[in-house]
C-alpha cells in the first residue's frame, strides 16, 4: 500500500478531484460577486460624466482589439469565427443600446445622473449567457479566435459604447423619474 501522499495512491486523487471541486466553487462564487456588484451599480445612480462614459469602452476595445489580433492564427479566421464575431458585436451593441434606452436619467445638484435599473442588468445577464454559449460553441466549431481574451473584452465595450451613445444622446432629455 502507497503513502496517502505518493501520487498514484487513490487518496491522493481523490485530494486532487477535491481541490478542483474547491477551485470550481472559489470561481463560482467569485464570478457571482462580480456579477452582484456589476447589478447593484447598475441599478444606483450615478453621475453622468461624459468622460467616464466612454473611458471603459475605449480601454476595453483597444485591449480587446490588440488581444484579438494576436490570437488570429498565422493561417487566419474561418468563416466560422467571422459569423459568429459578427453576430456577439452586433448583439452587444443592440443590447448596449436598449441599457441605454431602458435607462433613467435625471437632473441632480452634481449634474445629470443615470441609472440602468434591473430590467437593463437583466438584458446584460441574457447578453452574458448567449456569449458563454457561443465560446462553448466555437470552441467545438474550431473557431478558438471567438472564445479568446480580444473577442471577450472587445464584447463589454462595444455593450457599453452602445448605452454610452444613448446616454450621452439622452442627457438632455431625461426621463422624469421620482428622487430617491
Amino acid at each position: 500500500m502507497l503513502h496517502p501522499g505518493v501520487v498514484g495512491s487513490s487518496s491522493g486523487f481523490a485530494d486532487a478531484r477535491n481541490m478542483n471541486s474547491q477551485n470550481t466553487v472559489v470561481e463560482v462564487v467569485l464570478v457571482l460577486l462580480v456579477v452582484g456588484w456589476f447589478v447593484y451599480r447598475q441599478t444606483r445612480w450615478q453621475d453622468l460624466d461624459p468622460n467616464r462614459i466612454w473611458r471603459g469602452p475605449i480601454i476595453l476595445g483597444v485591449i480587446g482589439f490588440v488581444r484579438l489580433r494576436s490570437a488570429i492564427p498565422a493561417a487566419g479566421i474561418g468563416a466560422v469565427a467571422v459569423v459568429l464575431l459578427v453576430i456577439s458585436a452586433a448583439l452587444s451593441i443592440a443590447v448596449g443600446l436598449a441599457m441605454g434606452a431602458l435607462s433613467q436619467v435625471r437632473r441632480a445638484e452634481s449634474g445629470w445622473q443615470a441609472r440602468t435599473g434591473l430590467l437593463g442588468s437583466l438584458l446584460w445577464l441574457v447578453l452574458l449567457a448567449v456569449r458563454i454559449g457561443v465560446d462553448i460553441g466555437a470552441k467545438h466549431a474550431g473557431a478558438e479566435v471567438v472564445a479568446s481574451v480580444g473577442a471577450i473584452l472587445l464584447m463589454p465595450a462595444l455593450n457599453r459604447a452602445g448605452r454610452g451613445v444613448v446616454l450621452a444622446g439622452r442627457a438632455g432629455q431625461p426621463r422624469l423619474v421620482a428622487a430617491d
